[in-house]
């Protein structure tokens, strides 16, 4: 079933109602640390994708949802490319920077759980059901896979809004312009890695994961001083993005009857064929 307009405007009501009154209700109302605050408030996009995949197919859709998170069998350079982009181009901008103090040297043993954390709550499973695990489907049955990516881009860009008005976010030490720059070049290359693993959104897990794992490992920016080493990132996803769109002629690696069976067969619930009577 191809989502309609009205799906993916109820879709986005819920993805920023619950992700947006969570955030401005908690830093204003309550005491919480600001960690526990954009934690809470993330769930709004997997909420939303979780809803709408009740909607279509009750219990059943929700869980295949879930379990496309954690398909495990992808072949071996694309578990590479999820797992070692992102730290390579922030290495490259933190040493392009005169950058100093990476956790990742003085600390690596913290790979590990700083990865189980950022995977299960630190923002990957917060959003990814409801960006990729809908959205993006959605807009690719109806649009182009540049424009599609733009679009979600932007929806994922404009989320995060709030947060650049609340202390001691990340958000609040860059540029609005530059973040979202970041964000819409890093869209591309998910949704290129999205699109040639055939629709697995653990690979999109693994990304995400790195993405937030390298910016807590890897510093580039502090407080009170210009985030140079975050503009020089943003420079890096852009030249990657402009790459894959190029080196793919803009398909980003989509295949529309391809995905469109993915899509279809990810929203059926699992039910086991009745024996043939015709068979001895």
């Amino acid at each position: 079933m191809i989502p309609t307009k009205k799906d993916i405007m109820l879709f986005l009501l819920i993805a920023f109602g619950f992700s947006w009154l969570a955030w401005w209700g908690l830093y204003i109302g309550t005491r919480l640390p600001i960690e526990a605050i954009v934690l809470i408030g993330a769930f709004g996009p997997s909420l939303a994708g979780s809803y709408m995949a009740f909607r279509e197919n009750g219990w059943a859709g929700v869980i295949t949802l879930w379990k496309r998170g954690f398909e495990w069998r992808m072949a071996g350079r694309f578990y590479a490319f999820g797992l070692l982009f992102l730290p390579m181009i922030f290495l490259i901008a933190y040493w392009w920077s005169d950058g100093e103090g990476a956790l990742l040297f003085e600390r690596t043993w913290l790979i590990l759980p700083i990865f189980v954390y950022m995977l299960f709550i630190g923002g990957t499973i917060q959003e990814e059901y409801g960006w990729r695990g809908y959205l993006l489907d959605a807009f690719q049955l109806k649009t182009t896979p540049i424009k599609a990516s733009l679009f979600v881009g932007g929806i994922w860009t404009v989320w995060h809004t709030p947060l650049f008005f609340m202390g001691g976010t990340g958000q609040a030490l860059i540029p609005f312009w530059a973040y979202a720059m970041a964000i819409l070049a890093f869209t591309f290359i998910i949704s290129w890695l999205y699109n040639v693993t055939t629709m697995n959104l653990w690979s999109v897990f693994l990304l995400h994961t790195m993405f937030n794992v390298s910016f807590a490992l890897i510093p580039l920016m502090d407080p009170g001083v210009f985030p140079i080493g975050f503009l020089h990132l943003t420079l890096l996803l852009v030249t990657t993005a402009i790459v894959l769109i190029w080196q793919t002629h803009g398909h980003l690696g989509y295949d529309h009857l391809e995905q469109l069976e993915a899509v279809e067969g990810s929203h059926q619930p699992n039910v086991t064929p009745e024996p043939d009577a015709g068979k001895d």
